[in-house]
């Protein structure tokens, strides 16, 4: 199977990294893919050259469609005769839709049987966004809806949140189906060395419990609920500590340190910014943390739990769908449970939170592992080559 995939860019971010993940799984299965970014090649279009795969940049800047760059792209269709193009994010939607009808177009004029290949979003966004909130991707997102019913045979949703959300956004609703994110079960797993390891590095004795959360400093992760929240933990258990990872959880962020001092806690936190060892950490962690207010299908989550670390988290997006019996769901902006939920966890015995981190484990490996979401999407692919019923077939998903 032949997949052109075009993509709005290739740094660091979800939609990207689930790209790269098929790809990687994906290779046993013969399947071929060239990658379109439509800006420049980015980290993760490096690491896709390292699999072997073809990496092509498009130089649009700011994704402002070039009518050149365009017609070059819907070139590069023909040329390639894919069987599937898979495009992700909201600009690559709207322009590799188009430039992929365009394709159809051609190969059609030249009565080609190459022309028989479907056409696939992906929305990667659990909130439709808003001219309010961000005026210029609301615009694309709304011409995205407009063209729902007549560019794409299959639109890609991460979680039922952000199906629901785009549906009444104006998306065609019959088109649209839900693939989960997948997770890759062999660099997130349990470390028996990670809880001395991660003591380790921040210079703690081993027996000291730890909370940590993985996200970046932003209104959506609602960093101000987990805060009084482990402020609440700690006046309980003086001795746990609470580490931070991600963009801009910093010491040099003074309004951060300013929260976490007011709380309470700031001698008891940990704060180590972006890593790009997060897979070595995250396993030393008594229990995992998600504060948000909104999400989508949160991969912090999933990581954590393949890793066997029990979670606490927001109900928020498909949180509890991930989460399932195998960890806590509180309510979001609610402080108090949550935590009253980290106090549950860490009320545990070792070996017991073990065995809750044996059960989330499980459920990671037996429903959401990358393998079997790319099986997933190359049975769509196939369906929609073979011209079958795409949403008839993914009914039994």
């Amino acid at each position: 199977m032949r997949i052109l995939h075009i993509i709005s860019g290739l740094g660091v971010g979800g939609a990207e990294t689930l790209l790269y993940r098929l790809a990687q799984m994906s290779r046993s299965s013969r399947a071929e893919h060239l990658v379109v970014s439509l800006s420049s090649v980015g980290i993760m279009g490096r690491k896709l050259q390292t699999l072997g795969v073809e990496v092509r940049a498009l130089g649009m800047g700011n994704g402002v469609p070039q009518p050149m760059l365009v017609r070059r792209l819907v070139n590069w269709i023909v040329d390639y005769a894919p069987d599937a193009v898979q495009t992700w994010m909201y600009h690559a939607d709207l322009i590799g839709g188009f430039a992929a009808h365009m394709a159809k177009r051609t190969l059609a004029s030249r009565k080609a049987g190459s022309g028989r290949f479907g056409v696939f979003w992906a929305i990667h966004q659990s909130e439709y966004p808003t001219f309010r909130s961000e005026p210029k991707l609301s615009v694309v997102a709304r011409c995205c809806a407009v063209s729902s019913s007549k560019f794409p045979d299959l639109i890609i949703c991460c979680a039922e949140t952000a199906k629901a959300n785009h549906v009444r956004g104006g998306y065609e609703a019959s088109r649209m189906r839900v693939i989960h994110n997948g997770f890759d079960i062999d660099l997130f797993r349990p470390q028996p060395e990670a809880r001395s390891h991660l003591r380790g590095v921040l210079g703690l004795a081993e027996d000291v419990p730890i909370v940590g959360i993985v996200g970046r400093y932003h209104a959506v992760k609602d960093y101000d609920n987990f805060i009084a929240a482990i402020s609440r933990v700690h006046r309980e258990m003086p001795a746990c500590r609470f580490v931070m990872i991600g963009h801009e959880l910093v010491s040099e962020n003074r309004a951060l340190q300013q929260s976490l001092h007011d709380a309470g806690v700031g001698d008891a936190s940990h704060l180590l910014g972006p890593r790009d060892d997060v897979q070595a950490l995250v396993p030393g962690f008594d229990v995992f943390c998600l504060s948000s207010r909104s999400e989508g299908f949160p991969t912090v989550i999933g990581e954590a739990m393949a890793c066997g670390v029990p979670c606490v988290a927001t109900d928020v997006g498909d949180t509890a769908v991930l989460i399932g019996e195998a960890g806590w769901v509180v309510p979001p902006r609610d402080p108090h449970a949550l935590a009253t939920g980290l106090l549950s966890v860490l009320s545990l015995s070792l070996e017991e939170r073990r065995n809750r981190g044996e059960l989330a484990r499980q459920r990671i490996v037996s429903v959401f592992s990358i393998e079997s979401t790319w099986h997933k999407y190359e049975r769509v692919y196939a369906t929609v080559k073979e011209g079958a019923s795409a949403c008839a077939e993914l009914r039994a998903f």
